[in-house]
């Protein structure tokens, strides 16, 4: 259901007079409980009349004893955004103190509050977003207070909020400003809370900071090796950032750690340094451990022009599987041996090899192979999902194979029948005699696919002509 006007009415309304206009909003609130009070909470109302309604709206919703259930829930949560969320944050810069002390109150008491309510669909996150943004646009406002003094306002809410915690000024560091991040980064560290000051001085980028903590062995996660080593890049000291990583190795953090992600850090930082030789060969061992295509990539930035040695990182994906093979061989374009590898491959060996791919995957794959010219390779792909799915044996995936035969079909209209690659009638054919019984199935599969029918005999297809 579309939300907005299109572009002809939105010409069409700005067209109209004052007049007109006033003449169609009242028809809207006039049997329009949920448009009146937008309008006058919204648009019709001061300041301090929307501070006023909107707290005695919320004292009214945490008073009721009212059980809103999984479908109820959604509704309820939206509703409270619409009447007290948006209009709080429409007042933030006009009432920054009192929208901030009544934002805090409601998210403070959140836990108990929502203890009415299935949470579980998530809906209450929108609500509780748009309240957070409230009260950190009401602190942004308080542009005439001491930074030290908004810094303690929000640093003693945070650390009693339990959902969102220090990450959320990754979102509102500029809002806030690096002045009083650096104050809560402060409080932090003095109350030997390291991870959080060390987050916080990521975010503000502040490099002393974090070369002292290295200094004393403060890091407390491998994400802030990683974050610094990032951040010495920007400053090009990718000498620096080598000297970090390597460091990393040697201490023994790197074993918590994501190995691919300190090896992609690792070989940009080579190449930064201008070390192309040595950045190479990291390149090709990091993609022996992880036949992850970024490492090619790397491998090509370093060699300054579109990688001659590909066969390498080939034979290396070959190794490792089909599935690696493909999934390499399909982000850097060569659905030839995408072609190849399915098509001499048994339907055994491709479903077995295939199964750690994601059905998403198999039918973008399927598709570009098809677009690209290879409609055996795509078709057979197709089959493969018709067949997982069936075999899947619960009626909520027929569905989904009724509509891969279908592309299935459309995919091997050009192509011959032959021992080795039964014609779409006698593939069906078989396909309902190892699954007649799926009697949910087969009227599905009837109805995505022209000229399928099933009647009491077995099934019927004639191809369509059109």
């Amino acid at each position: 259901m579309t939300t907005e006007l299109n572009k002809k009415q939105s010409e069409l309304l700005k067209s109209m007079t004052q007049e007109v206009l006033i003449n169609i909003i009242h028809d809207l609130i006039q049997d329009n409980k949920q448009a009146r009070t937008t309008l006058i909470n919204g648009y019709l109302l001061s300041a301090p009349d929307v501070l006023r309604a909107t707290e005695k709206e919320y004292n009214r919703r945490a008073k009721s004893k009212h059980f809103y259930d999984y479908y109820e829930a959604d509704a309820f949560y939206d509703e409270l955004t619409r009447s007290i969320a948006q209009p709080l944050e429409k007042i933030a810069g006009a009432l920054p103190e009192e929208v901030e002390r009544l934002s805090v109150k409601i998210m403070l008491e959140f836990e108990k509050f929502s203890e009415n309510s299935d949470t579980s669909s998530g809906s209450w996150m929108d609500y509780y977003s748009v309240l957070l943004d409230t009260w950190m646009k009401s602190l942004a406002a308080q542009k005439n207070s001491d930074p030290a003094f908004i810094a303690q306002k929000a640093f003693n809410f945070i650390v009693n909020e339990v959902y969102f915690g220090c990450d959320i000024f990754k979102k509102h560091r500029t809002l806030l400003g690096a002045d009083v991040l650096r104050k809560i980064r402060d409080m932090y560290y003095q109350k030997e809370c390291n991870r959080e000051a060390l987050d916080i001085s990521i975010i503000i980028k502040d490099n002393d900071f974090l070369s002292e903590a290295l200094k004393k062995g403060e890091f407390c996660r491998s994400e802030h090796y990683f974050d610094y080593a990032r951040l010495l890049m920007e400053e090009v000291r990718s000498g620096e950032a080598i000297e970090l990583l390597l460091y990393m190795e040697r201490v023994g953090d790197k074993q918590y750690s994501d190995k691919s992600t300190w090896d992609e850090l690792f070989i940009t930082a080579l190449i930064e340094d201008g070390r192309n030789e040595d950045a190479r060969e990291k390149s090709v061992a990091a993609f022996s451990f992880q036949c992850d295509t970024r490492f090619y990539r790397l491998h090509t930035k370093a060699s300054g022009k579109e990688d001659d040695d590909i066969q390498v990182f080939i034979n290396i994906a070959k190794e490792k599987g089909m599935d690696s093979y493909i999934c390499f061989t399909s982000d850097v374009g060569r659905f030839d041996l995408i072609d190849d590898c399915i098509t001499d491959s048994s339907k055994e060996e491709l479903a077995r090899s295939l199964a750690y791919l994601t059905n998403s995957f198999i039918r973008t794959l399927s598709s570009t192979l098809y677009k690209h010219g290879y409609a055996l390779a795509a078709t057979l792909l197709r089959r493969l999902l018709v067949e997982d799915a069936i075999n899947q044996a619960k009626s909520k995936y027929y569905s989904y194979a009724a509509s891969d035969m279908k592309k299935a079909i459309d995919y091997s209209e050009e192509l011959e029948e032959n021992p080795q690659f039964p014609g779409t009638e006698s593939y069906l054919r078989t396909l309902y005699e190892q699954h007649k019984r799926k009697t949910s199935l087969w009227p599905l599969m009837a109805e995505k696919i022209q000229g399928l029918s099933v009647e009491k005999d077995g099934i019927f297809y004639k191809r369509s002509q059109a």
